[in-house]
């Protein structure tokens, strides 16, 4: 057993097949971090990580090595401040940590409990159980630590804690007193400043000065950001903090801004001025929904057969669907990431087949209630399997060019009413728990976009939560991708003017969505949009992480400084658009006719 901090944890198993069959075996790797009653809440065990043997035959034994990183066995103190003055902090307390192996977390804690005592008396133990003291092991802190994983780090999530915006309104759980937080919480009467987020007033247009560009003849294209070996193969692309990329994005017109922002429907609208090419997005995230790729169904017409993705009708891959993957809780009980690395690449490999850069998956939520109708898109109710789990289809699908984009960030626990609705935690619990989940593919920057939820976190929208969007993701896990909405339902509250103010990205939403709301669409808000130089620059902000992730993502495949990007569409999008509008015309002109059938009634009369 061996941890560093600020470096990596190792833990080296040996596993022997005892049994009369060859078998696959799992070692599960907890940790007890040292606890204070009255002091930083923790549980009891925690997950930090898990790794699979190769097949073993019967009396076959192999080493295992479980690494993990020192930082998830630090807890959260909100009421830590650190040496620069800042308020919060990562915290390694110093004491005696165990770490144990065992089959779940329940037989983990038995061996560490066996350790302690010296006796296995007392102990409720499971059938299926076999509890080994020998198989805790402790390492020592000497001094309690809240700097080595608090860089940058500070409260993002003050404003969800529904006792520090009604002091006394909820009695929280508490390790030391087990008979607290029991009670329930019937009514909650919100003060005036928690109706500034609950009438979708966080964040206002204002006229302010400033230089921001727009529209500027640099000559620059994004596929010249894209950075090739001396055989011409991809190698990368520029530096994210290279003053190039701010030279690109002043090409970018206002309207193409906007249009960008407010159009992110199913795909993530072209921008002409610099080459960005439209690029399509396909929901997930147990794989590809195959009848949300235009043009799927006509790829077996035999008028198609020149078309390199054509499959003849005759052929036993005919009925071929692409969404074939397992769901993720069956995905996460396997505890092989290398086999979920494979599954990433064969989503990858479908992107490529069906020109959909993106996929909005993984899910990434925790199963927080069995009744939840996404469990079978989340992984678990573990945030480290789920962590664990996300990165490893990230990687996969990464690797082929597919930009992933797990779901719903964050505290997305109910399907029904889940419109608006406010989610209260602690500081601690969200960052412990199920942002967490959400960590390790974005602090990594496997997964390339991010889907926010549909409720609020506290009283302020998810998608418009600058403590998480701009504080969590981009100040302290360096994150560098984009961020959408959930699908607009809910126009008022889910609003632009909100989402790019608190650090957002694009809109799941249509040029129509947001007519008839209280803010009206960006295109209409366009002069006022102009006058303000702060909310543009924002704009900016959200853009460039688009431009940056699509630069690296195979939706530049075959797009050089000398390719034309044209846009057309075919027979059949012609042909639904023609019937769309015949079937508009019919119903006006039945309408037309009632009318006035009703008013020759009336003379009539």
């Amino acid at each position: 057993m061996d941890v560093t901090v600020g470096g990596q944890g190792t833990a080296v198993v040996n596993v022997t097949n005892t049994g009369d069959v060859a078998g696959k075996s799992i070692v599960e790797l907890y940790v007890q971090a040292p606890y204070t009653a009255g002091g930083l809440e923790k549980a009891a065990v925690n997950l930090i990580g898990f790794g699979k043997t190769s097949v073993l035959e019967p009396g076959a034994s192999e080493k295992v090595t479980v690494t993990f990183d020192p930082a998830y066995i630090a807890s959260y103190d909100e009421n830590a401040v650190k040496a620069d003055g800042t308020m919060g902090a990562w915290t390694l307390d110093a004491g005696t940590y165990y770490f144990s192996i065992g089959n779940g977390a329940h037989e983990a804690l038995n061996n560490i409990i066996a350790a302690k005592t010296g006796s296995e008396a007392g102990l409720f133990i499971n059938t299926n159980e076999s509890i080994n003291a020998e198989n805790a092991k402790t390492w020592e802190l000497a001094d309690t630590d809240i700097e080595t994983y608090s860089d940058g780090v500070e409260n993002a999530l003050q404003d969800a804690d529904i006792n520090k915006l009604i002091p006394g309104a909820a009695e929280y759980m508490t390790r030391s007193d087990w008979s607290k937080g029991w009670t329930t919480v019937e009514t909650l009467h919100p003060t005036d400043e928690m109706m500034v987020g609950l009438t979708n007033r966080t964040y206002s247009l204002a006229e302010n000065s400033g230089d921001v560009t727009w529209g500027a003849q640099n000559g620059l294209r994004l596929c010249d950001f894209i950075i090739t070996d001396d055989d011409g193969n991809y190698a990368g692309v520029l530096d994210f903090d290279d003053p190039q990329w701010d030279l690109l994005l002043d090409q970018i017109t206002l309207d193409e801004a906007i249009n960008f922002i407010e159009c992110g429907g199913d795909d993530l609208e072209n921008i002409d001025s610099i080459g960005f090419p439209r690029t399509y997005m396909n929901d997930g995230p147990i794989g590809f929904v195959f009848d949300q790729v235009g043009g799927y169904s006509v790829k077996w017409s035999d008028s198609n057969s020149d078309e390199p993705t054509y499959v003849g009708t005759d052929s036993p891959y005919a009925k071929y669907s692409m969404a074939v993957m397992p769901t993720a809780p069956v995905a996460a009980a396997t505890f092989n990431q290398e086999l979920i690395v494979r599954e990433g690449e064969m989503l990858g490999e479908e992107s490529l087949w069906s020109n959909d850069a993106s996929m909005m998956g993984p899910g990434a939520n925790l199963h927080r209630a069995p009744y939840c109708s996404r469990n079978h898109e989340y992984y678990s109710e573990d945030p480290m399997l789920v962590n664990l789990m996300s990165v490893a289809v990230c990687i996969g699908g990464e690797s082929k060019g597919l930009m992933m984009e797990p779901k719903h960030l964050a505290f997305n626990h109910q399907e029904m009413n889940r419109s608006g609705m406010s989610t209260f935690l602690t500081e601690q619990a969200g960052r412990e728990t199920e942002l967490r989940g959400f960590q390790g593919c974005l602090s990594s920057n496997h997964a390339k976009m991010v889907m926010t939820a549909f409720n609020r976190i506290g009283t302020v929208f998810a998608g418009a939560h600058i403590g998480v969007q701009e504080q969590i993701l981009r100040n302290e896990w360096g994150y560098t991708g984009g961020i959408i909405t959930d699908m607009i339902n809910g126009a008022d509250y889910m609003n632009w003017k909100d989402s790019v103010l608190g650090g957002g990205g694009t809109m799941l939403a249509g040029p129509t969505s947001y007519d008839g709301t209280e803010w009206g669409t960006m295109t209409a808000s366009r002069s006022a949009i102009a006058s303000d130089a702060v909310f543009q620059q924002k704009m900016k902000d959200a853009i460039k992480y688009y431009l940056y992730t699509t630069a690296g993502s195979n939706a530049m495949n075959g797009i050089t400084s000398d390719v034309e990007l044209v846009y057309v569409r075919t027979w059949w999008q012609n042909a639904v658009t023609g019937a769309t509008v015949a079937a508009g015309i019919l119903t006006a002109l039945c309408a037309i006719f009632y009318i006035r059938a009703l008013s020759r009634g009336r003379k009539e009369q």
